[in-house]
């Protein structure tokens, strides 16, 4: 392990509270749970193909996200990029990967996920493969985000998620 990476993952996201930071470096780093995932992140949230997971910059806001934001799903195997200043709130779930109906246990690929610069995904929302949010975008809790929103600068909501307001 890298020096850079080392200091990466003990670095103290602003906001997320001592405990909170001691207990996720345990599990995470002791425990080995979800080890390979090169960010700290919330001991009850899984990141599953953390290799296919790209953040734009290392940012506190993203960091924080990862860090206070408990059972979220976030599966980066067909590439996950997440922009600057993007957050969720906790229960959230980012699949980028898919199975086959004929057969339950094959995986083709899909499109991956892109999600914009200042997104703000809310409580329990699903984010499904080959979604792409521009800037900007909100997505209401419980929402499920299955088709692309690139132009951005909208809120969506429902199930499936349609733009309810323009910003």
């Amino acid at each position: 392990m890298n020096r850079e990476r080392i200091l990466r993952l003990l670095d103290y996201p602003p906001g997320t509270g001592w405990a909170l930071w001691t207990i996720n470096l345990l599990v995470q780093r002791l425990m080995r749970l979800d080890a390979e995932c090169p960010y700290g992140k919330h001991f009850t949230s899984r990141v599953l193909h953390a290799h296919g997971l790209e953040i734009e910059e290392d940012c506190p806001k993203i960091r924080r996200s990862l860090a206070v934001s408990g059972g979220c799903y976030i599966n980066a195997a067909d590439g996950l990029r997440i922009g600057r200043g993007t957050i969720w709130a906790a229960n959230v779930a980012i699949v980028s990967q898919n199975h086959a109906l004929e057969n339950l246990d094959a995986s083709p690929p899909t499109a991956g996920i892109r999600i914009g610069r200042d997104c703000w995904i809310g409580f329990g929302a699903v984010i499904l493969p080959g979604v792409e949010l521009g800037d900007r975008t909100i997505v209401a809790a419980n929402s499920v985000v299955r088709d692309r929103f690139p132009a951005g600068r909208a809120i969506l909501a429902g199930s499936p998620a349609r733009p309810v307001k323009t910003l």
